[in-house]
């Protein structure tokens, strides 16, 4: 199921964000999301295999390590079972650490089938007149062009963009869930505002989500990868992700949500 990674890719891209943005604050959190197979009106074409169930959970946390970087370890697993009536499970294990000044980033990435480890990355992204990045176990040097940017400077355009009048924004990122792989990502602003159960949220979290629309595209390819639907607000918090793949869609309905303030003045 290696669409999954992309999971973990947008929930790592809504977090990194505003830290430049004077009337918006950045939350420290721990969330929790419920994974359940989303309405699609794709056809089911003979012959092939299909996601009949999905089950499971995300778990993120994520720290502002006293404005010196932003952290989040963040932990996924979904049961599957397709239509022949045969269960896998796939759990992604992240973890990132970006620096506040964009300059670089570190991230390990751990995929699991049903227990069985099938891929591990160590790496860091460091950015000057080109993105360089570079891997811990294998001497892989990847190098990409000055205009890609990391999660953080182009998640802050994104909430820069709420109220302007521009509806559409594309931009190259890199962020390291598929290691030597950057993300050509149009994003499509709306003008939807939803909420959520106001008991779920602890007090100070806004309960004002912006729908927001995303298109991901790779290797020049016109047809994207999967595309994306987000609830978020300005404290960097989403409530709600669907992610729209060629033959399923998945929902993730934020569960709990428990703010983490860091202690700096030790």
């Amino acid at each position: 199921m290696k669409p999954l990674k992309n999971i973990i890719i947008f929930t790592i891209l809504i977090q990194i964000f505003l830290i430049k943005i004077p009337q918006a604050k950045l939350l420290s959190f721990q969330s929790e999301y419920d994974i359940s197979l989303g309405k699609t009106d794709a056809p089911r074409l003979p012959n092939r295999t299909y996601v009949d169930k999905a089950s499971g959970y995300l778990l993120i946390d994520w720290i502002n390590n006293c404005e010196k970087s932003w952290i989040t370890t963040q932990r996924m697993m979904t049961r599957f079972v397709n239509s022949h009536g045969v269960g896998t499970v796939s759990e992604i294990n992240y973890s990132l650490n970006e620096l506040i000044n964009e300059d670089k980033m570190e991230f390990v990435l751990e995929i699991k089938e049903d227990a069985e480890i099938v891929d591990r990355h160590y790496g860091t992204a460091e950015k000057n007149e080109k993105v360089i990045v570079k891997f811990l176990q294998k001497d892989e040097i990847l190098e990409f062009s000055k205009d890609v940017i990391f999660p953080h400077s182009f998640l802050e355009e994104i909430i820069r963009n709420f109220d302007s009048e521009k509806k559409m924004i594309v931009r190259n990122v890199y962020e390291g869930t598929i290691p030597d792989k950057v993300f050509n990502i149009s994003v499509f602003l709306t003008e939807e505002v939803v909420s959520m159960d106001k008991k779920i949220l602890p007090k100070g979290v806004e309960n004002k989500f912006r729908k927001i629309r995303m298109a991901y595209y790779q290797d020049k390819l016109q047809t994207p990868v999967f595309e994306q639907t987000v609830h978020l607000n300005n404290q960097g918090i989403a409530s709600f992700f669907k992610y729209d793949y060629p033959d399923y869609s998945l929902e993730l309905n934020l569960k709990k949500l428990n703010l983490t303030p860091l202690d700096c003045k030790r």
